[in-house]
């Protein structure tokens, strides 16, 4: 019998595992990843400096004596991290197709593009866990460091990055939603930098002083990483500013912070397969 001419391909499982494993392999070479690499770990080794040679008696004076609250103060700006590894590697991981010509070179491959999202998708969240669990060992050494090992609270430090693996898919979505969405590379990577870090915090701030709780925001959402480290943690705290009125501050819980953040991961996930499924080059 004559052989079969039709070519075999691969399952689109094992042609994401190759999409994935090359952008990582891609990734780890770039001057951007190498740069935030070495940017991570000069700021938080001088931070560690600092902590080590201001001495056991003074951090622990500083936190009021609390592990608690020196994981609460250090996790505060993980989200922080998140949102600028996101964006240097989601915020053009899709238009990098549209603004040159390399998709006349991807696109005629018989691979699809949602197994291309995909591949690229897991490559840009694992390559952000990686940068922000290299500044959490900085966290816990300097935990162990003031108030030794067995006093860590390893319950909340899991929940805590649980919690930062949901806001980093959170936040590759909304990266690859805007790469997915202007040609230009550089758009994305601004984009998700200015609208989850300076935009959606200056509402936030807003709203909360209007008496509003916001629930709809991202940054609202990854302030749940810290909270759930602080034992003294307070969803609402109402203030009184005098004339009978009140200002009041609200904090997400772990629960609500998950429901937020995989909200976000659904819905710009779906606008970038969309978006990205109906694009055509023009490099």
């Amino acid at each position: 019998m004559p052989e079969d001419p039709t070519p075999y391909l691969p399952s689109p499982v094992a042609q994401w595992w190759v999409v994935a494993r090359g952008q990582i392999s891609y990734y780890v070479r770039t001057y951007r990843f190498l740069g935030l690499v070495l940017f991570v770990a000069v700021v938080s080794a001088i931070w560690l400096g600092l902590l080590i040679s201001s001495g056991r008696g003074i951090v622990r004076l500083s936190f009021l004596n609390s592990v608690s609250e020196f994981l609460t103060d250090y996790a505060q700006t993980v989200p922080l991290w998140v949102i600028l590894a996101a964006a240097f590697f989601g915020g053009d991981a899709l238009s990098v197709d549209f603004h040159s010509g390399t998709g006349y070179f991807t696109f005629v491959l018989p691979v699809s593009r949602g197994v291309l999202l995909a591949g690229r998708y897991a490559s840009a969240l694992a390559v952000t866990l990686g940068i922000v669990a290299a500044y959490d060992l900085f966290g816990l050494l300097g935990a162990t460091f003031a108030f030794g090992a067995p006093a860590l609270t390893w319950g909340p430090l899991e929940i805590s990055f649980g919690l930062t693996i949901l806001f980093a898919c959170a936040v590759v979505s909304v990266a690859f939603c805007f790469s997915a969405l202007f040609e230009s590379p550089a758009s994305g990577i601004l984009l998700t930098i200015l609208v989850l870090f300076v935009a959606l915090t200056a509402i936030q701030s807003v709203a909360e002083m209007a008496g509003t709780q916001p629930w709809w925001s991202l940054t609202y959402a990854g302030g749940a990483i810290a909270n759930v480290l602080d034992w003294q943690f307070v969803a609402v705290q109402t203030i009184p500013v005098g004339g009978g009125q009140f200002l009041s501050s609200w904090s997400a819980t772990a629960s609500e912070g998950a429901a937020i953040m995989v909200a976000y991961f659904l819905v710009f996930f779906a606008l970038s397969v969309v978006l990205y499924d109906r694009k055509e080059s023009r490099g």
